[in-house]
């Protein structure tokens, strides 16, 4: 076996040039004089209902509807652009029209005052006119696309701006409407929660301007933008300010344990004392200090005075066995031996069977702030609600921004569904849609999918759950063993699915090293292997990337034939880029490997932005350098490339656009040596992009996995060591046992004799 290799590379660092960009008309794009008349009536429509209702705003909420899913440099640029600023600007959210999975379209919400719709409304009259006397009423590509130069018959002359002519004809062409904003659901409980548009007014501000008493309708923040309500509430507000809403959502639903019938099985478990091992912290319900392993678990029942539980019998067992597979479990499980050892715990019993998300989150954020030192959290809880298809989940938005701004990463189980599976299968609960955390589903031993599983994707396109372990399943054959309140029992569900992951990485962090990114590539990487893109991508919605090994040994080490190394780095430019990893040639000069790539990285998110969640895209190029000196990409990505046409539609399915884990492969239907390009070498490249017009204001690390198979079985790892080393690079063979060994050497005790 070949093991992992850690290499230090040196990054160039380049900003983005400033070419400039000729706005054009999609291939199929077109403007028409009855589609901008259509346009002004949507307009003035809008501004007579703002008008006809009691103003608590100094502005007008518009919706956009688009006619694709939109890029945000194919957002419009001159509809509703403010003076001075750009039309990105006045952005307060972005959802998905309700059409079928995969032929949504974009609807983006501004925020914008009287003067701009007036202006706007100018820019149409006139953009109009210049369609009907200069293009016979009509702008498709063949008469318009070409420049002025090149079709000088095109008067501009007469008018205003040539650029704000063509920007309106070009946005027009993305527009199908424009209208109120207006979102409803169908939420059948006594209490919710209300996300509301953010404007000048601060949220308290607009309640106590429609005199809306606290104390009479009981309600509560949650955050500057959102508050719990009732029925009654939400029908004043939805009679009164219907616009101002963003988003309803359940989230006030109480998070739960999975309930299953275990069986229990006596037998006696013993464990040596805790010496050095790390500690990972679980987030669950209360623990049972009476159990064997109690000594190596530092407990706090984290309840609030009301919540007490006195001396009252409660349940402890859910926290129990999901602290018990973290502790001890290839003891009670010998066939999941991961050989990551034993490892430590600090459980926070933040209820005793059930919690209100809110309050869970505010727990969440006083524990991870209190306790620094813990890089790895287990959550094996969640709702049995459904995730929204337009925003994330208060709670996983809560876990995202954590993440983003600690170094830490939350393992989050997929949730349960134990209904009859004709009813359908649900999406997974919340909080197992955050992006940033590890989202574990459980499969069977078979490999096969567990009967209680729930499925992804997340914003119809985020790909979750991430990755898959075993969790047991109904039969008894299939459960596995945890202990609760003195007993062994045989139980199954995604709770304990999710421990064993968290092993796995608090392993990789806190023992071996790796930086969070590093970590979480390792793990899903290890879970896609060679035959996601050939087989299990078709089932990902069910088992994300794959099942995870069982052997950490597996994730640490490849076959004699591959080349497996680790890259870490921090995008702090619009290029971050190495254009000379010396990838081993063949006698014939030519590369004989076929490879793959993991990417990840934990960028800032914002919920209110609805759809478009993440603030920052880093994309991904691996491969060859070409005659022309560029990546030849094994993904045959071109997004980013000057001249070529992709449309958002396709840089989201084919190149996982605004995907905060990104995995390429080059999988050859025969394998055949690659083309070398002269001298030149293989590169790797980190374009990196914000959503809004805002530029970068903070770095952002990130972690690439690099597999390279030599399609004859030749062993070349030495080869690659010494090319790498020979440019001045460091290069690391990531040993167990010899990281091991530093590890407790590091955590040895010095005791100094007194004089």
């Amino acid at each position: 076996m070949n093991n992992l290799l850690e290499v230090k590379v040196r990054y160039d660092h380049r900003k983005r040039g400033d070419s400039p960009v000729f706005v054009n008309l999609r291939k199929d794009g077109e403007t028409t004089a009855q589609k901008i008349q259509k346009l002004q009536e949507n307009l003035r429509t809008i501004v007579r209902y703002y008008e006809s209702t009691p103003k608590y705003l100094r502005g007008y909420l518009i919706d956009v509807n688009y006619n694709d899913i939109i890029a945000k440099t194919k957002r419009i640029s001159e509809l509703l652009r403010p003076s001075g600023k750009q039309t990105n600007d006045v952005v307060v959210g972005a959802r998905f029209s309700n059409a079928v999975e995969g032929q949504e379209n974009h609807i983006i919400t501004y925020y914008v005052d009287e003067k701009t719709i007036e202006k706007t409304l100018e820019k149409l009259d006139e953009t109009k006119r210049f369609l009907i006397e200069e293009l016979d009423g009509k702008a498709v590509p063949k008469n318009f696309n070409e420049t002025v130069e090149k079709k000088p018959d095109l008067d501009y002359e007469t008018y205003s701006s040539k650029k704000i002519i063509r920007n309106m004809i070009v946005d027009c062409s993305v527009v199908e409407s424009m209208s109120v904003p207006n979102v409803t659901a169908d939420i059948q409980k006594e209490s919710f929660l209300l996300t509301f548009f953010q404007t000048e007014y601060s949220l308290s501000e607009m309640l106590e301007e429609l005199k809306i008493d606290r104390y009479r309708y009981h309600y509560a923040f949650y955050g500057k933008d959102t508050i719990s309500v009732s029925w009654d509430l939400y029908q004043i507000l939805q009679d009164k300010v219907p616009y101002m809403i963003s988003m309803i959502s359940s989230d006030l639903s109480q998070v739960t344990l999975e309930t299953i019938d275990k069986s229990k099985q006596k037998y006696k478990q013993n464990i040596p004392k805790p010496l050095n091992e790390p500690t990972i912290g679980v987030i669950d319900n209360l623990f049972d200090e009476g159990v064997y392993f109690s000594g190596w678990v530092e407990n706090t029942d984290y309840l609030e005075e009301f919540e007490a539980v006195g001396e009252r019998d409660v349940s402890r067992d859910h926290g129990t066995e999901v602290t018990s597979i973290i502790v001890d479990g290839p003891g009670l499980n010998p066939w999941l031996d991961d050989g990551c050892g034993r490892f430590k715990v600090r459980h926070f019993g933040v209820c005793e069977d059930r919690i209100s998300v809110p309050r869970l989150v505010n727990k969440i954020r006083k524990i991870v702030n209190d306790n620094p030192d813990i890089h790895v959290w287990n959550l094996s809880l969640g709702t049995d609600d459904e995730v929204s298809k337009n925003f994330i989940s208060y709670d996983g938005s809560a876990l995202d921004e954590l993440q983003a701004s600690k170094n830490i990463i939350f393992v989050v189980a997929g949730t349960n569904d134990n209904r009859n599976r004709k009813e359908g299968m649900l999406r997974v609960g919340s909080p197992a849609d955050s992006l940033n955390a590890v989202v574990v589903n459980s499969v069977k031993r078979n490999g096969s999918p567990a009967s209680y599983t729930r499925q992804g994707t997340i914003l119809s396109f985020f790909n979750k759950p991430d990755i898959s372990y075993y969790g047991g399943d109904y039969e008894n054959g299939e459960r596995i063993r945890a202990c609760s309140s003195k007993d062994i029992e045989e139980v199954y569900g995604t709770s304990f699915a999710a421990p064993w992951i968290a092993r796995k990485l608090s392993f990789l962090i806190d023992i071996m090293g790796f930086p969070r990114e590093i970590a979480k590539a390792l793990i899903i990487d290890s879970a896609a292997g060679w035959e996601f893109k050939t087989s299990t991508y078709r089932f990902q919605n069910q088992i994300g990337y794959g099942i995870v090994p069982i052997k950490i040994s597996d994730i640490l080490e490849s076959d004699n034939r591959e080349i497996r190394f680790v890259l870490y780095g921090t995008a702090s430019s619009y290029i971050t880029s190495n254009y000379s990893i010396p990838i081993p040639r063949d006698s014939d000069n030519k590369y004989p490997f076929i490879a793959r790539a993991m990417l990840c990285y934990f960028p800032q998110c914002s919920r209110v932005q609805g759809v478009d969640y993440t603030s920052r895209e880093l994309s991904l190029r691996f491969g060859r350098i070409n005659e022309k000196g560029k990546i030849d990409d094994i993904n045959e990505n071109i997004q980013d490339e000057v001249g070529r046409a992709v449309d958002e539609r396709q840089s989201r399915r084919d190149f996982r656009k605004w995907e905060n884990t990104k995995f390429i492969s080059k999988v050859l239907k025969k394998n055949k040596a690659l083309q070398s390009y002269g001298e030149r070498l293989w590169g790797i490249s980190i374009v990196s992009k914000e959503r809004l017009t805002t530029s970068m204001t903070s770095n952002l690390n990130f972690g690439v996995v690099v597999t390279l198979r030599e399609i004859n079985g030749i062993n070349r790892i030495q080869d690659f060591i010494t090319a790498c080393t020979l440019r001045g690079w460091i290069v690391n063979e990531i040993s167990l046992e010899n990281r091991l060994t530093l590890y407790n050497k590091n955590q040895e005790e010095i005791t100094f004799d007194e004089l």
